[in-house]
C-alpha cells in the first residue's frame, strides 16, 4: 500500500485561491482559453462545447447566487516590459467564456419569453453579474522561470480527476 505521501501529488508549485470580478476580466485581461502545448502539438483543453442552455443557467447561477466551481489560471509574464502578462485558463474555459461572453453582449438571457442582453437588464442584474467574484486559484509565472507544457498538463490532470468526462481522444493526447 502506498503511504500518503506517496499518494498525494506534488506540483511544482503552489496555487493561491483568489477572487476576482468578471469585468475585471473582460475589461482588463489577456486570457488565453486554448493554451496551445508546442510540445503536444495541440490545445490543453477541449473546444467549447457548452450549449446556450448551460451558459444561460450560469448566468441564473450568478443572479441566484448558486455555487460556481473555482476555476484555475496561469498568469503568465510577458517577455516585453510593455505588455501585460497573460491568465492561461487550466480549468474553467467553459464557465469563463460564457460569463465575459454573456457580459459582451454575445448572448441574451431568457427572461418571461424575452431575449435580455447584459446591457438591456435592470441596473440591479448588470450590478450582479460585472461584480461576480467569481473563484479560482492562479499561480503566477516567475519572471524567468517559464512553467513547462508538463507543468500545465499535470495541473489539468489534477483538477480534472471528476466532473464532465473529457473526450479520451483529446485526453490521450496530452499523454
Amino acid at each position: 500500500m502506498k503511504t500518503i505521501r506517496e499518494l498525494r501529488t506534488v506540483l511544482r508549485f503552489h496555487p493561491q485561491e483568489i477572487n476576482s470580478s468578471i469585468k475585471f476580466f473582460a475589461e482588463n485581461c489577456n486570457i488565453d482559453f486554448d493554451v496551445y502545448l508546442p510540445t503536444k502539438g495541440r490545445n490543453l483543453q477541449r473546444d467549447y462545447v457548452w450549449t446556450i442552455d448551460q451558459k444561460r443557467e450560469l448566468i441564473w447561477s450568478i443572479l441566484m447566487n448558486r455555487h460556481i466551481p473555482r476555476m484555475a489560471m496561469l498568469n503568465v509574464v510577458s517577455e516585453k516590459e510593455d505588455i501585460k502578462g497573460t491568465y492561461q485558463v487550466i480549468d474553467g474555459k467553459q464557465r469563463l467564456s460564457a460569463m465575459i461572453g454573456f457580459y459582451k453582449g454575445e448572448f441574451g438571457l431568457i427572461i418571461d419569453t424575452i431575449n435580455y442582453f447584459y446591457k438591456d437588464l435592470p441596473e440591479d442584474y448588470q450590478r450582479v453579474i460585472a461584480g461576480f467574484m467569481f473563484p479560482y486559484y492562479i499561480v503566477n509565472e516567475d519572471y524567468g522561470n517559464k512553467f513547462t507544457d508538463e507543468d500545465k498538463i499535470n495541473w489539468f490532470r489534477y483538477i480534472n480527476f471528476a466532473g464532465t468526462p473529457q473526450d479520451a481522444e483529446h485526453l490521450r493526447g496530452l499523454s
